[in-house]
């Protein structure tokens, strides 16, 4: 039976210990440089020399701090996102790529977040009451869209795709689709090999978009039998409607987020002395109660998605019959992409999407116990 590569995991073990420790410092950072806005006159003597429309000066002031908050932050964000990876084999890239791709990142980022920031505080205007709940409506809107157009817009801004080959391989893959009942626009195949070495599937899209997407790092280094076996679990997520499932589940938290943030903002404005809810220097006053009323949601977001993660191992288990199989699959992802058996962290065990490898090989051999018992 396939078994973890004891290298592999002390090296896992280190990579997570060290990415641990820049969150850490990132965190510290991030928090210091929040309170020095909010409880100095620095955040009121920006905004004081910006245009007196609030919606524009709000738009303005929190790209100016997401600049500036990236200039910062950007030693943190090379060693974490490619000396790090690189010393542990885990990305192919140079530096000039790994900075085009964060400079458009971040230029996103920017762009969308002015945008959602302009949105939020024309809300504020024309509804102090009930801001959030159009804020929220706007954002599952929004959210929709972003699912409907990653794998045409915003997947191929950063790896290549093209549509998979005609050979047994794709035919195999389009009979196990059929056998599911799934309907998908196409396979395509993502070229992780110029900037990773990490391999991962998905059926992404909605809709016309729908797509099963294979990374090319994948395809090299796995059998035939464990691709298909990596694919039946992400037809299972399509199989589940999973992707709905998820949609209501983050449409209740988000509401609760959303509802909660309000009631913290609109007390903190009273209790900090800005001049209303638009005060465009109370922005930063307004995502850190929206992301404190979140963080309640944080570990039981984690455990809905581990749940049907679990779901979809079962049901690819029962679809290929072949526990070994799986259990190889996950060694070979796990060893790959350097990942823990079992995090060694409390907190990100709480948050983490997946279940951990160690419980999904118990969930295989428990399956293969099923199975022997029904033979005999």
């Amino acid at each position: 039976m396939a078994a973890l590569d004891a290298g592999r995991q002390r090296q896992a073990a280190e990579y997570a210990r060290k990415r641990r420790r820049i969150g850490i410092i990132t965190l510290v950072l991030t928090v210091a440089l929040v309170a020095t806005l909010i409880f100095t006159p620095l955040s009121g003597n920006l905004t004081a020399a910006l245009p007196d429309s609030p919606v524009l000066a709000a738009a303005l002031y929190f790209a100016l701090l997401m600049f500036v908050y990236a200039l910062i932050t950007l030693p943190l964000d090379y060693y974490g996102g490619l000396v790090l990876p690189r010393r542990y084999g885990l990305s192919r890239q140079d530096n000039q790529s790994w900075l085009a791709d964060h400079v458009k990142s971040l230029s996103m980022g920017i762009a969308f977040g002015a945008i959602a920031v302009a949105a939020l505080y024309f809300m504020l205007q024309r509804s102090p009451d009930w801001w959030w709940l159009f804020a929220w409506a706007a954002l599952m809107a929004v959210s929709l869209l972003l699912t409907v157009l990653a794998p045409v817009v915003i997947i191929p801004m950063f790896f290549k795709m093209k549509p998979m080959k005609e050979g047994e391989l794709k035919d195999r893959l389009e009979a196990l689709a059929a056998r599911t009942g799934v309907k998908v626009g196409g396979i395509y195949v993502i070229e992780f090999s110029e900037k990773t070495t990490l391999a991962n599937a998905a059926v992404m899209g909605l809709g016309y978009t729908k797509r099963v997407a294979i990374s090319d790092t994948l395809i090299e280094q796995y059998s035939p039998d464990e691709i298909e076996l990596v694919m039946a679990h992400e037809l299972a997520h399509q199989r589940h409607a999973d992707v709905w499932r998820l949609y209501g589940f983050q449409a209740v938290t988000f509401m609760f987020m959303f509802g909660l943030g309000a009631w913290v903002f609109d007390y903190l404005v009273t209790a900090m002395d800005y001049v209303n809810l638009t005060d465009p220097a109370a922005l930063l006053m307004l995502l850190v109660a929206l992301f404190a009323a979140g963080v309640p949601a944080m570990p039981l977001s984690g455990w809905f998605s581990r749940r049907l993660e679990a779901a979809a191992d079962a049901y690819a288990l029962d679809l290929t019959g072949n526990p070994e199989v799986f259990i190889s699959a996950m060694t070979k992802l796990t060893d790959q992409n350097l990942s823990e058996a079992r995090s060694s962290s409390f907190f990100e065990r709480l948050g983490q999407g997946h279940p951990s490898y160690n419980d999904r090989v118990k969930m295989a051999e428990e399956f293969r116990s099923q199975m022997r018992r029904i033979d005999t």
